[in-house]
């Protein structure tokens, strides 16, 4: 399992940088994302992948993972 759960700054997590007028600002997003790896009863390595804007999930995707 690999999480990126919600935090303060400076935490991990996801975070957008801008440089305007030869500055530069940095804030942390709402972006919350989960990874679950997992071999199924085929040896087949599979993860399912949840994403989440504040605490409400926006997006779920499942992928599977073969040799090509």
């Amino acid at each position: 399992m690999l999480d990126s759960p919600p935090g303060g700054f400076g935490e991990d997590g996801a975070y957008v940088l801008v440089r305007f007028g030869g500055r530069h600002f940095a804030a942390r997003v709402p972006l919350h994302e989960s990874f679950h790896l997992y071999l199924d009863g085929e040896g087949v390595l599979r993860t399912n992948h949840v994403l989440r804007l504040w605490r409400r999930t926006v997006v779920r995707l499942h992928y599977k993972l073969v040799r090509s």
